[in-house]
């Protein structure tokens, strides 16, 4: 039972610290930090309005935000050679003409290049997606991605002098200790803060996302021609009334699906690989030396997961909002629940989210992180780890949505104030049950 006090007290003690510092009403816990880089594509419909969107999509709020300098990229922009190939393990089994009629992923064909005149041979290459992270991964290699982000913990003033004023403020460190390991005359020293590097810099993430847009007029009418087509055959020989109602119905689909436009994101999210070997390296052979860091190839990133939305955009003169706003919230929507889906996909994506009360326990979380009536979470406790000198956290419980209470609409573009403004979620046992 005296377990279970303290971890009252300590939410309690949370709650007051976070209300303390809270001034801009912001709640400053250990978030994981992110990069958002945007996959810049051809032309198409209503571009300038998509991209101002995204220009002012508002950061997602469970994370820091960690600006680097390259927050833009295009694939046109870059080729593969066939080393690039090698290097991702392609080009390497040649396989005959009757193997390639079977090797398929995802249900496609994949592409093949054949090695000899009269095309029994061939190498399998990659497919359309398989080429994106290929790139992907190229072109995070070739601009230091990785090291744009360690250099955004350690150099956010961008003067090539690094400091840990930033892992002090987002760990809540004692500034004067970080001072006094700094004086004892070795940065390795600074290693020893083992939660700063696996809670902190080593939960830094970076996605890179892709919009498409399209009209979608183009692919109604060639759904509605296609259907006419199989109608008429299929009606052959019936009556005109049948034939005419049939093609009116056709129609009436049409006159529905061609309005407005079909946003199509694709995000791809990479995570900074950052161990203790690297830590170490770090501090010891780069603290002091900027250049020998930025043209080190040490700092990786390793591949998380992906996520494909789409989104209908319909829109018609004289509606309350205009065509761009309905883009807008169209776009934010759209990525959020991106976010939210590689989430719910990825356990080390997660955000913790902090307990604002205990009786009941509410958090503030809602719709936009895809919330439902099903929803489950985990009730975790920071604690110190005396043997491993850091700390850690803990799960004491967990917790679902209370279904008598309205979740949260915070989505955007709705009106708050005519919602309920959190979600409250219920313990599944007694705090005195826990172990």
């Amino acid at each position: 039972m005296k377990k279970n006090r303290c971890f009252f007290v300590l939410i309690f003690v949370f709650i007051l610290l976070s209300n303390v510092r809270a001034q801009d009403n912001s709640i400053e816990y250990r978030r994981s930090s992110l990069s958002m880089v945007l996959i810049e594509s051809g032309s198409f419909p209503e571009s300038n309005v998509v991209y101002n969107s995204w220009n002012n999509y508002p950061f997602p709020d469970k994370y820091n935000d960690h600006e680097i300098i390259t927050q833009r990229m295009n694939f046109e922009n870059i080729s593969l050679s066939d080393i690039d190939l090698l290097n991702a393990g392609f080009l390497k089994d040649t396989i005959s003409i009757v193997e390639s009629s079977v090797i398929s992923s995802f249900d496609e064909i994949r592409p093949l290049r054949f090695v000899n005149a009269n095309k029994t041979k061939a190498v399998v290459l990659p497919n359309e997606n398989q080429q994106v992270v290929i790139k992907l991964n190229k072109f995070i290699k070739d601009h230091k991605v990785a090291n744009q982000i360690v250099s955004s913990w350690f150099d956010p003033n961008n003067d090539r002098l690094f400091d840990m004023s930033l892992v002090q403020e987002r760990g809540f460190y004692n500034a004067s200790e970080m001072e006094k390991k700094l004086a004892q005359g070795t940065v390795r020293g600074l290693a020893s803060i083992g939660d700063a590097g696996e809670e902190l810099i080593g939960n830094s993430f970076v996605t890179f996302t892709q919009l498409e847009f399209y009209e979608n007029e183009p692919v109604a009418r060639f759904a509605m021609d296609k259907a006419k087509d199989k109608i008429l055959k299929e009606l052959e020989g019936k009556s005109q009334f049948i034939i005419d109602t049939a093609i009116k119905g056709i129609e009436s689909a049409y006159d529905k699906a061609k309005e407005g436009y079909s946003l199509i994101s694709k995000t791809w999210l990479y995570k900074l690989n950052w161990s203790d070997s690297t830590s170490q390296f770090f501090y010891e052979n780069y603290w002091d030396d900027y250049n020998a860091f930025m043209d080190s190839d040490l700092f990786k990133l390793e591949f998380v997961g992906e996520q494909f939305n789409t989104s209908l955009v319909t829109y018609k003169i004289g509606e309350k909002r205009t065509k761009e706003e309905y883009i807008d919230i169209a776009l934010v929507r759209n990525v959020d629940n991106a976010f939210s889906k590689l989430q719910k996909k990825n356990d080390v994506f997660k955000p913790k989210i902090p307990v604002l009360s205990i009786d009941p326990i509410i958090v503030p979380i809602g719709q936009k992180e895809s919330i439902n009536s099903k929803s489950e979470f985990e009730i975790l406790e920071m604690v110190w780890n005396e043997k491993e000198g850091k700390t850690e956290w803990v799960r004491i419980d967990k917790c679902k949505v209370d279904s008598k209470v309205p979740i949260w609409d915070n989505r955007y573009g709705i009106d708050n104030e005519s919602t309920v403004a959190l979600t409250v979620v219920k313990k599944d046992q007694p705090y005195d049950n826990v172990s």
